[in-house]
């Protein structure tokens, strides 16, 4: 009983390190995020460097920290990103998916193929195997969707053009990611994702489209507290654990279901109630754990430190191009003559740096492939080290970005605030 009352009072200092985090970071009109991660990296080294025994402090995950207290810790954190996901497709506008799905889909294709052949040649460039410089390559296809969402969504623009396009985006981004990782190894059967993506496509979004009012009316008549919010969180788990076992990627049945439950009035009440549980528990223990796997001890190999340069300027650099000409090229569906405007530039550029991030993806991709053997055994602690940093940068350089290219939107959503305001000061001298 001894190992549960550390972890209570982890996730205690967690939630509560957390806020103080998001606190300080937003003094700096900064993301709030940002203090989440970097409260989630001081607890985090404080076990890496030896400060404190990781069982008195099951924040970390991975090799060596496998004991069942930091089993329990990330699936917490795994719960946070589903909700995340699942609170990010509720607060979608249908209609604004709809509208940016040509550009979503071509930026996804080139956001990932711009990095991929771009980190495959600098690998073979530098003397690696072509097979092992293909897997070092799609270590940088994946984006970090949660960290995103969550920008976006404490910003205000998620439900812009830019929010909803980057969104479904990034939900492409980790489908085509798995395939890759397929084919880099060369095993699994690449037909049997496809007719998994297929299934998985056709039950949640077509079935759970055309039945879920039919499913709500039912939660409506069992006269519960809650019953509606009750029901649709057990559903979206369901959706979860469908993607889960299919493609281990259980976000995306969150999102399916967010995304056909926000058709519904009833989606769009509960979201502050899904919101409530998000981020007063699961969503900052998912940053805090987030930030606790950037290990600052790989900083120690330079080796790795040289690999990790080249993997991280082209995961930045590739992701910017690669997504934002693939935006660009598609002017948002408002013809040639929007193609050379600075409006579209602009827009296209908030779309690269949204998919900039790299997290737990890619830390999965890294572990596929050397269990895989596209990457031997000889070099697989130089990628490690290597993708950790990678990781960190592209993490810790996100909020502030994201902050920075929205800034105009940001200012006129603060100025129609103030408008709005003041009206209503003025309303009530009247009255």
């Amino acid at each position: 009983m001894e190992g549960v009352t550390w972890l209570l009072a982890t996730i205690g200092i967690a939630l509560i390190l957390a806020k103080i985090g998001d606190s300080i970071i937003e003094r700096f009109e900064l993301p709030g995020v940002l203090g989440e991660l970097i409260m989630g990296m001081i607890l985090g080294n404080l076990v890496y460097f030896g400060y404190v025994a990781p069982q008195y402090l099951p924040i970390v995950s991975g090799a060596g920290y496998e004991s069942v207290l930091n089993q329990i810790a990330e699936f917490l954190a795994k719960l946070g990103i589903i909700f995340l996901l699942f609170l990010g497709a509720l607060d979608t506008d249908i209609e604004q998916l709809k509208k940016t799905g040509l550009t979503a889909t071509v930026s996804t294709v080139l956001g990932v193929f711009v990095p991929l052949v771009l980190g495959w040649w600098a690998l073979m460039a530098r003397g690696y195997p072509s097979r092992e410089a293909f897997a070092g390559g799609v270590l940088l296809t994946a984006t970090s969707i949660g960290l995103t969402v969550r920008v976006m969504m404490d910003l205000g623009v998620l439900r812009s053009e830019v929010g909803a396009a980057s969104l479904s985006a990034s939900v492409m981004d980790d489908f085509l990611g798995i395939a890759l990782v397929i084919f880099a190894v060369g095993s699994g059967d690449l037909l049997g994702l496809s007719l998994k993506i297929v299934a998985f496509f056709f039950i949640t979004g077509v079935l759970g489209w055309y039945f879920i009012d039919h499913y709500i009316r039912f939660a409506e008549r069992l006269h519960v507290e809650n019953g509606i919010l009750g029901m649709a969180i057990g559903m979206m788990f369901l959706f979860a654990a469908l993607a889960e076992g299919w493609f281990a990627a259980a976000i995306e049945g969150a999102f399916m279901m967010g995304l056909i439950l926000s058709k519904l009035p009833e989606g769009k009440r509960m979201m502050e109630d899904v919101r409530a549980i998000g981020y007063g528990l699961l969503i900052p223990l998912f940053f805090v754990h987030t930030g606790a796997m950037l290990n600052l001890r790989v900083f120690e190999h330079g080796d790795a430190i040289t690999l990790a340069a080249v993997l991280s300027v082209i995961a930045v650099v590739g992701k910017i191009v690669g997504r934002g000409f693939g935006a660009w090229i598609t002017a948002w569906g408002r013809g040639r003559e929007f193609l050379f405007t600075r409006e579209n530039f602009w827009m296209s550029l908030q779309m690269g740096i949204g998919s900039v991030p790299r997290t737990e993806v890619a830390l999965v991709d890294l572990m596929v492939a050397i269990h895989g053997g596209a990457i031997p055994s000889s070099d697989a602690p130089k990628f490690i080290a290597a993708t950790l940093i990678f990781i960190t940068v592209s993490v810790l350089i996100t909020p502030p970005l994201l902050e920075w290219a929205f800034k105009a939107e940001i200012e006129k959503a603060k100025a129609e605030k103030a408008a709005q305001k003041v009206g209503r000061i003025q309303e009530t001298k009247e009255r």
